[in-house]
């Protein structure tokens, strides 16, 4: 893949992200036809993976919201906007997994940092709101993010083991 397209495919997804949590509720059937789309162009051999990631990353933000971490503007639970973030999320990243090489190990810290980094984002464009203590909450997502992201990306790690 050419560097022009891996930045292009990046950044394509960064604004997803950004229009998806700052428009919610606003954009949601253009949300929910996009990630389909992205799940429709992901190739068959990884699709059931994608919604494996994509529940595991709905049950994720279940528990947290359960357990009074924090929750989603306007929602009691888990909002369809965010399952719509979630499914278009677990495409893109097992997408762009195929295409970095990293180290299993690597996905660790990447996960501790980048997960409480988006929420926070979230937070701050009004998406969600903590309901416990900040340093409570974040030291919670960054030790579920330390586990989650190794484990989605578990497919493409092994995959890349095979002869």
């Amino acid at each position: 893949m050419s560097t022009l397209r891996f930045w292009l495919l990046t950044l394509g997804f960064d604004a997803w992200w950004t229009l998806a949590v700052w428009g919610r509720e606003r954009v949601i059937v253009f949300l929910l036809i996009s990630s389909f789309l992205m799940l429709a162009f992901t190739p068959s051999r990884r699709r059931l993976w994608v919604a494996v990631a994509c529940t595991l990353g709905i049950i994720l933000d279940s528990v947290w919201c359960i357990l009074g971490l924090f929750e989603f503007t306007g929602s009691t639970g888990v909002p369809p906007w965010m399952m719509a973030l979630w499914l278009g999320f677990s495409a893109w990243w097992l997408w762009l997994l195929g295409y970095l090489q990293f180290a299993w190990y690597w996905l660790i810290p990447l996960g501790a940092l980048s997960g409480p980094l988006a929420y926070f984002i979230g937070m701050r464009l009004g998406a969600m709101e903590l309901l416990a203590s900040p340093a409570h909450v974040w030291l919670l997502m960054a030790a579920g993010w330390a586990v989650f992201l190794p484990l989605i990306s578990l497919p493409v790690l092994l995959h890349r083991r095979k002869p």
